[in-house]
């Protein structure tokens, strides 16, 4: 079952990992985030022992969304959470993506 459309998943599972990144505009497009987070993808599922891992970002943040697909993981659901001060782009709402172990073996 899913949580409320209204927020994030933040679990209070163990073994659910957040995955994220922020790189400087000129390290863009470099695979740079593809490529640190396939490692941290490793190390979360074969060294820690992570049974799910996700990640969120912006609707409108395609430069973020391609990683996450490029890397496997799949679309789970879009949100909208509240924000106090909202950026640019924010009524489009948050989106995440989960890779499982299952997953990750699999592939």
């Amino acid at each position: 079952m899913l949580p409320p459309a209204h927020g994030p998943d933040q679990p209070d599972d163990p073994t659910v990992s957040d995955l994220g990144y922020r790189l400087a505009r000129r390290f863009w497009r470099q695979g740079l985030a593809s490529e640190a987070s396939l490692v941290l993808l490793q190390h979360a599922f074969d060294t820690i022992g992570q049974n799910r891992v996700i990640a969120q970002t912006m609707a409108t943040n395609a430069g973020a969304r391609g990683v996450m697909e490029r890397i496997g993981m799949r679309y789970v659901r879009t949100y909208f959470p509240d924000w106090d001060e909202p950026l640019p782009g924010a009524d489009h709402g948050e989106v995440e993506y989960e890779m499982t172990r299952q997953m990750w073996h699999a592939r």
